[in-house]
């Protein structure tokens, strides 16, 4: 699990093998996960549960699937 709640902090971990982390106050989450999404972190849910990547590791997973498709012979 990438994600931790203590009394005095929450805590998401990059689940890219960076190590990055990042923690907030625990006075309001949504506001914190808000926060994280806008520093360009990726959340999602998959079979295993929730999965968190920070912005480099997000770029360096993406996919010939996530390109911009070009148009040939033009």
């Amino acid at each position: 699990m990438s994600f931790s709640e203590y009394d005095d902090a929450f805590v998401w971990r990059c689940d890219g093998g960076c190590g990055r982390s990042v923690h907030y106050v625990p006075d309001n989450f949504w506001g914190a996960l808000a926060d994280l999404k806008s520093r360009g972190w990726l959340i999602r849910r998959d079979d295993d549960g929730w999965g968190h990547l920070c912005r480099k590791c997000r770029k360096s997973e993406a996919s010939w699937l996530d390109r911009k498709p070009k148009v040939v012979g033009q």
